[in-house]
């Protein structure tokens, strides 16, 4: 569904991305791990035209979108839940979920996509009327999941998704990136330190170090590869 090819990107004349590659099949959960400083982040914007890439291309659903904008990007069907979440501090929790529904595929489904964003988050239901910015750290994660899921999306990406967030918040967040792909269908990308974790609900995974894709594999795999488990687990 979403393939990079050889992408290469730079803040300035500071070169972070060295040809980077991966893949998303459609209906997988595919992780991309790596430490601070790696390239997780920026690999996301160049994907998202957020960036400019130096060179490379970006392919979703076998159309290149490297030159498009972000808006038209987020219209085909691809949509990102920032490491820092970006709800709208001042604005309702109702607010910020209607506005997910921008994009014009989402718009004629907005009422009833809203109501399967309640189902799956009570606690959002119980708070529309509550100002975001007064939410505890995980019912902001809620919000900014609930309204990427409001812009229908193909693919799902998530930048560190665990940032900031309690052990059991986080563990209840992963276990809801597996069930939006198993149950629903939802294709996730999901970018993420805490690689115990991302490798326990991704079919697949890319290590990226320095800006360039060292290791990939199938995360069982990954999971009793000894260097992973030296560098990443501490084992």
């Amino acid at each position: 569904m979403l393939r990079l090819e050889n992408l290469q990107a730079r803040y300035g004349d500071i070169q972070v991305l060295w040809g980077v590659s991966l893949e998303v099949k459609e209906g997988s959960v595919v992780a991309l791990l790596g430490s601070n400083g790696a390239g997780k982040t920026t690999t996301l914007k160049t994907a998202m035209g957020m960036m400019e890439a130096l060179t490379g291309r970006v392919i979703f659903r076998d159309e290149d979108i490297t030159r498009k904008p972000t808006h038209e990007i987020v219209n085909s069907g691809l949509f990102l839940v920032p490491e820092w979440r970006g709800t709208f501090a001042t604005l309702s929790v109702l607010e910020n979920l209607e506005l997910g529904a921008f994009p014009a595929r989402a718009r004629p489904f907005k009422d009833a996509t809203l109501q399967h964003v309640f189902e799956i988050f009570p606690r959002l239901h119980e708070r529309q009327a509550q100002k975001a910015g007064t939410l505890s750290g995980g019912e902001r994660q809620m919000v900014a999941i609930g309204r990427a899921l409001m812009a229908k999306p193909d693919l799902l990406i998530l930048d560190e998704p665990s940032l900031g967030l309690a052990p059991l918040i986080v563990e209840n967040t992963f276990r809801l990136i597996k069930q939006l792909s198993e149950e629903e269908g939802l294709t996730v990308l999901v970018v993420e330190q805490n690689v115990n974790l991302a490798l326990d609900i991704a079919d697949y995974a890319y290590i990226l170090e320095n800006g360039s894709i060292v290791g990939e594999g199938n995360s069982a795999d990954l999971l009793s590869d000894k260097r992973i488990q030296e560098a990443y687990l501490g084992i």
